[in-house]
């Protein structure tokens, strides 16, 4: 080999070092920021596979996987509406459980009210009737006071009215009397107004039967509820008609 052909070796060596060095720092750039041009897709998972990679795993599953976590899902949707409409359905019968509940107040109330009223009635009327029988010829006061106890104001007139009658009367006879309660019952009720019964075993002794008299009496008596006055009575005390 001549001296010409070793330098143009050479020559064609040198040239391919410098272009070598040239290339190299493009590479090295490019191997450095390769790391930098990677898509958000490619970013790994908590578990070490990227998005894209769990992607295309998810979409590779098969058929009858897919299958069965689509019924799943279903599934757990039609429990969640079963939930959501008992509770309604317990939300509606709470409502109308609450309201028959107010109305059965009302109507319990109501029937209260109206025992209490009648008891009322019946213990007005029994007391009047155990007073009225209670009479004693030697001192007719307490029983004219108690026959104008609890009475409207026409009653009221009318035994003041027949007082003298009755003082003469029942002087006459020597009566004395007095009246246990046996019961009483409301015959009929309308608008507040009571038709009570009332019945007393009356022990009476007069001129005419001295050593006593024993009878079962019935005395009805008219109570006005609205203001709890006796309004009519008949029987053994009702008021003799006046002169």
């Amino acid at each position: 080999m001549s001296d010409t052909d070793v330098a143009d070796t050479d020559t064609a060596e040198e040239q391919a070092d410098t272009e070598q060095a040239n290339t190299a720092p493009a590479d090295t750039e490019q191997t450095n920021a390769a790391p930098d041009d990677r898509t958000p897709a490619d970013t790994e998972s908590p578990h070490g596979a990227t998005e894209s990679d769990e992607k295309v795993a998810e979409a590779d599953q098969p058929p009858g996987r897919r299958a069965s976590l689509t019924a799943r899902l279903r599934s757990r949707s039609f429990v969640v509406s079963m939930i959501v409409a008992v509770i309604l359905a317990l939300a509606v019968a709470t409502g109308v459980f609450g309201w028959q509940a107010h109305q059965r107040g009302d109507e319990l109330d109501a029937l209260r009210a109206q025992s209490a009223d009648e008891a009322h009635a019946r213990q007005l009327a029994s007391d009047y009737a155990v007073a009225a029988a209670r009479i004693d010829y030697r001192n007719f006061d307490p029983w004219f006071a108690a026959l104008r106890s609890h009475v409207n104001q026409p009653l009221a007139q009318q035994f003041q009215t027949s007082e003298p009658a009755l003082r003469d009367l029942l002087g006459q006879l020597q009566w004395v009397s007095t009246g246990t309660l046996v019961g009483s019952d409301i015959a009929t009720h309308n608008d507040g107004t009571y038709h009570v019964q009332v019945f007393l075993d009356v022990t009476t002794s007069n001129v005419q039967s001295p050593d006593g008299v024993k009878t079962t009496a019935l005395y009805p008596i008219t109570v006005d509820g609205k203001n709890w006055q006796i309004t009519d009575i008949s029987g053994g005390i009702s008021p003799l008609p006046g002169k």
